[in-house]
């Protein structure tokens, strides 16, 4: 039986790389957690050490709700978020 999730059910699925919070200065709302070379402040190893007090846009599923919900489908949502995920990824290896 197929069943629909519901939406507390379904996460970005996030792979905990890290790349996104050492870009931060490409996200004009988190200038102040850029510590002089675009990575945040509180990013330790790959992971935020604020992380359940971290800023609501680095909140994917809370941004979602709060704000493209009314533009975009979830799933169009996540593969946005997961090309950008992606493509930090392949430049830090190059």
């Amino acid at each position: 039986m197929n069943q629909k999730m519901n939406n507390e059910d379904v996460h970005f699925p996030c792979t905990g790389c890290g790349e996104c919070c050492r870009h931060i200065n490409r996200v004009e709302q988190l200038a102040v957690y850029d510590r002089g070379d675009g990575v945040c402040i509180y990013l330790s190893g790959n992971l935020c050490s604020i992380y359940k007090d971290r800023p609501e846009i680095c909140r994917v599923d809370y941004m979602y709700e709060k704000v493209f919900s009314n533009y975009m489908s979830r799933e169009d949502y996540y593969a946005a978020n997961l090309a950008v995920c992606r493509k930090l990824r392949e430049d830090r290896n190059h």
